[in-house]
């Protein structure tokens, strides 16, 4: 009898894990487009101690994991050079951070490991051509959805969440910050431009994305969305696989997101400012430092003229830390202490955190560091240049480009996650990656 008990309950084991691996190819089959369209909903960390991002990647990364162990999926790295050199700088700047350990850093050291680990699972669980498009229409459907509801709140004058009460009177919609979020707007118009000139997506879908995206853009009040939206749409439609199609769509755009910051006197004057935005960067000058301090709702002093201090310290660390800089995390703390000389007395509110990419780089890991991500940058541009008729290259590449800009503004470069989700799409569709025998990206 002890027999058929056995063999029966061997039996139920075997149906158990049938359904349990069921699951988990359902999960990681359907995860990623998941991923992408939780990805702009920061405000549910209000309600979920964390992102919901973060509890679906949790979910998607433990499905990968079973099944890797269970010999159903195998573990594919990006093998291009492009790759290593980031690889390189991973290393270098988890081993500043071993040795300088600086305060409050602990946040910077996640990023930089973590997610890697995150773009891992992305590139793995998403296969195909079929897979690669899915991901993409939920990049445009969350655009959609976040454009729309932000043009509701614009409207009503209303908020989900006002993370920072000082940008209470702009629309951050989704996000913690109304400058993230017209970095996310800029991408999805851009994404629109390319995948309508590549005829990848539903028509409706790419059009009404990408208008929903130039007309509330505005509403952020982002001096540096003002001008990188339409940097990033030209862009779009010229690396997009039909230029006429895609620079007419683009032109369009620019149209509409040109009235709809016309419009509102409001914008016409942050348009205006978006000019000293960029010059502030590229000279170090200020234009508003001696402008009185505004209200309570309102914006603290110009962001480029904060910048001014926030550079100059940034390259006072770089030249005495010339080879390996203060380490990971550390430009903060370095800022309120050691080149706290940096830090005018005539502002009530100082920023402490570098909103330039590039000067935090080169602040905290110094030359080597910098060197890295430059090579890191320019091969990747030569990797996806030999592949830019492929959209399901092309289009992730491209994406990146607006994120580098951004982050020269806004800050936000590695531990940026949409530039994990677009290198996972981009090393995912090159070519003998991950794209399963037989459905190429030629599709």
């Amino acid at each position: 009898m002890a027999v058929p008990s056995l063999a029966r309950a061997e039996s139920l084991a075997a149906g158990e894990a049938s359904r349990l691996t069921q699951v988990a190819q359902l999960v990681t089959a359907y995860g990623p487009p998941a991923v992408v369209l939780t990805l702009p909903l920061e405000f549910t960390a209000v309600y979920l101690r964390q992102p919901v991002v973060r509890w679906v990647l949790v979910v998607l990364g433990a499905a990968y994991v079973y099944l890797l162990l269970t010999g159903r999926r195998t573990l594919a790295l990006p093998r291009r050079a492009s790759a290593l050199l980031l690889l390189a700088f991973i290393a270098l700047a988890v081993a500043g951070w071993l040795v300088t350990r600086a305060q409050g850093s602990l946040r910077e050291l996640g990023d930089v490991v973590v997610y890697p680990v995150v773009g891992l699972v992305l590139m793995n669980t998403i296969r195909t051509a079929e897979e690669h498009r899915r991901a993409w229409v939920a990049l445009l459907v969350s655009g959609l959805a976040v454009a729309v509801l932000g043009i509701w709140l614009g409207l009503t004058h209303q908020a989900i969440w006002t993370f920072n009460p000082l940008v209470a009177n702009r629309d951050n919609i989704t996000f913690a910050d109304p400058n993230i979020t017209a970095r996310f707007l800029s991408i999805c118009a851009a994404a629109a431009v390319m995948l309508y000139s590549a005829r990848r997506m539903p028509a409706w879908l790419a059009l009404s994305a990408g208008v929903a995206c130039a007309v509330v853009q505005p509403m952020t009040l982002s001096r540096s969305g003002l001008v990188l939206f339409v940097v990033s749409v030209l862009l779009g439609a010229a690396l997009a696989v039909d230029r006429r199609r895609a620079l007419v769509f683009g032109l369009g755009l620019v149209t509409v997101f040109a009235l709809s910051t016309a419009i509102n006197p409001e914008t016409r004057q942050r348009a205006l400012a978006a000019a000293d935005t960029v010059v502030s960067t590229v000279t170090g000058t200020a234009h508003n430092i001696s402008a009185p301090y505004p209200g309570t709702n309102q914006d603290t002093f110009a962001l480029e003229d904060q910048r001014r201090y926030l550079i100059a310290a940034g390259a006072s660390m770089f030249a005495d830390h010339p080879v390996f800089g203060v380490g990971l995390g550390g430009y903060e703390h370095q800022l309120k202490t050691t080149y706290s000389r940096f830090i005018p007395t005539n502002i009530p509110r100082p920023d402490t955190v570098s909103h330039t990419a590039f000067v935090t780089i080169a602040a905290e890991e110094g030359l080597a560091g910098l060197v890295l991500v430059l090579a890191f940058l320019v091969q990747l541009g030569r990797e996806a240049w030999r592949w830019r008729r492929v959209v399901w290259v092309a289009a992730p590449a491209a994406m990146i480009v607006p994120v580098v800009l951004y982050s020269q503004f806004e800050g936000r470069f590695l531990e940026e996650p949409y530039l994990w989700l677009f290198l996972a799409l981009f090393y995912s569709a090159l070519p003998g990656a991950t794209l399963l025998r037989g459905r190429s990206h030629t599709m």
